[in-house]
């Protein structure tokens, strides 16, 4: 087969293909470019991410160990009879922070086959912004204290205090 051949064939491919070669040809020709501006480049940029990723660790893999345990690792946990001194704490917090609690709720769970013990408080309060966000900051420094949930609402727009829901828990080890 020569050359003239070959080109009178490429003319006349659209008549044997037919409508339904042509829009397959052109179907074909769309999802090439595709590919190739949008697949490839995205395929590059996530190789390229990957070794980054493997210099990191690699580089992470290659430093020392730090010889000292983190503050939290030095940190022992709170004896199971300190949830009384903590009460009296956050009840003294409240007041410095002039934080009116109302009610509390309790409850105690026991975790880690029996090694830790979780205290959960709840309790309703009133106070200014301000007052408590340093009430929630204050709690939050003492050790083994968490804040689970908080919800916060004001009764009117033009209203200073607020009302909050405030659950928290305190950890303690089983000794």
């Amino acid at each position: 087969m020569n050359a003239n051949q070959l080109k009178w064939h490429a003319r006349q491919w659209s008549r044997y293909a037919g409508l339904l070669g042509v829009v397959g040809i052109a179907l074909l020709l769309g999802a090439l470019m595709i590919y190739r501006q949008d697949v490839v480049p995205f395929e590059r940029d996530l190789a390229d991410r990957e070794q980054t990723l493997e210099r990191n660790l690699r580089a992470l893999r290659q430093q020392p160990v730090a010889a000292t345990a983190s503050a939290v690792e030095d940190q022992s946990l709170n004896a199971p009879d300190s949830f009384t001194e903590f009460l009296r704490q956050s009840a003294q917090l409240a007041g410095k922070n002039r934080v009116s609690v109302l009610q509390s709720e309790y409850r105690v769970v026991t975790e880690a086959e029996g090694h830790l013990v979780r205290y959960g408080v709840q309790f309703p309060a009133n106070g200014r912004y301000a007052d408590l966000r340093g009430f929630i900051a204050d709690l939050e420094k003492m050790p083994g204290v968490r804040v689970e949930a908080m919800s916060l609402s004001r009764l009117q727009i033009g209203d200073e205090l607020l009302s909050i829901q405030l659950q928290l828990s305190y950890l303690t080890e089983v000794q």
